[in-house]
């Protein structure tokens, strides 16, 4: 008995319907079914796509960021280094400075200034018959003009302005 009315339920057919069923209901809903199942996976596909987009854009930040950062630390890195340069280049000369004054201090002395010329240089002290005197107010190192030049120089500029 229950196999009758399983095959009673599987085929519904009202009225006139008995010659040709109606075939276009079954697949109209199959169509509606497959539609909705095509949006389904249209959607999810949307959505992982969305959320693949978000990951990708998200890495992609953080990426851009942490260059940055890294740049940023090796400039500053680099600009410690030229400075701890410059410090210790500024103590080198500073120390060189020192030892200068040093030696000047030690120059200022006029004896040994004249025991370094005659001991080292072996300069001679000069006599009093050896000194000369010079007037610096007078001009003494002038240049006497030479009249030939100027003569011509007359001579020239006379035959340019009747040239000319």
């Amino acid at each position: 008995m229950n196999k009758v009315i399983v095959e009673k339920n599987k085929f519904e057919m009202d009225g006139n319907t008995v010659l040709a069923p109606d075939e276009r209901v079954r697949k109209r809903k199959y169509d509606d079914l497959e539609k909705s199942r095509q949006q389904t996976e249209k959607s999810k596909k949307s959505r992982e796509m969305k959320k693949k987009k978000s990951v990708l854009t998200n890495i992609f930040f953080v990426f851009v960021v942490g260059v940055i950062i890294i740049a940023r630390y090796c400039m500053i890195y680099n600009y410690q280094d030229t400075a701890s340069k410059a410090k210790a280049e500024i103590e080198m000369l500073s120390k060189d400075n020192d030892a200068y004054k040093v030696e000047l201090i030690k120059f200022q002395n006029i004896g040994l200034i004249e025991k370094t010329a005659t001991e080292k240089l072996h300069m001679i002290k000069p006599r009093i018959s050896d000194v000369q005197y010079c007037n610096l107010s007078k001009n003494n190192l002038g240049t006497e003009e030479k009249l030939e030049v100027k003569v011509s120089s007359e001579i020239v500029n006379k035959i340019k302005d009747f040239i000319f």
